[in-house]
């Protein structure tokens, strides 16, 4: 089984990656792009947006895949004014057909947090192990016992990848979070 990616070492330290057990236009929709399109040279639009500075623009660019028939992850880099997959309202949304994760990093932190049936219901610091609620049984499955503190051998990004993983069904590699085709668009923040 190859290693899992280290999202850190790909993304930087600020990142947000959301699984929806939607389509990734309707899970898009969700969380505020109003008319999401598809984007190409994704990489180059994200590196333009993060050296710009845009005085007041409080929109974030989302970017969603489909990564199975029945999942799809949202990827957002500008985390300026909060991160869109972890507000209670989105995540909750996004769940009403399953069960949906939101996995972040900002400095001295890596979490995922997770909602099911339209209710955020847990918390998992990917770092100390610490859970609020219980996870879904396929993650709580992929670190077993110990909790992620027991997997010692993956850096704490990694842990948010295999996190992915298990949500998805999907191997997360860097094709996957940095390879077009990708669908997207600015949130309306004003």
């Amino acid at each position: 089984m190859p290693e899992p990616l280290d999202l850190t070492e790909t993304l930087g330290e600020g990142w947000c990656i959301t699984v929806a057990p939607l389509a990734a236009e309707e899970s898009l929709r969700n969380m505020g792009v109003a008319q999401p399109a598809d984007v190409s040279g994704a990489r180059r639009l994200v590196v333009e947006r993060l050296s710009t500075r845009r005085p007041g623009d409080r929109s974030v660019l989302l970017l969603g895949k489909q990564v199975t028939p029945h999942r799809a992850i949202v990827l957002e880099l500008e985390g300026t004014t909060g991160w869109v997959g972890l507000d209670p309202a989105v995540l909750s949304g996004l769940s009403t057909g399953g069960v949906a994760c939101s996995v972040m990093s900002d400095p001295n932190r890596i979490a995922a947090t997770f909602a099911a049936d339209g209710q955020v219901n847990a918390t998992l610091d990917l770092i100390t192990g610490r859970a609020w609620g219980t996870p879904p049984a396929p993650v709580v499955a992929v670190f077993g016992d110990g909790g992620p503190r027991s997997r010692t051998d993956l850096t704490f990004s990694q842990r948010a990848a295999v996190v992915l993983e298990a949500m998805t069904g999907a191997t997360i590699d860097a094709a996957v979070v940095l390879d077009d085709p990708w669908q997207g668009g600015l949130t309306g923040g004003a």
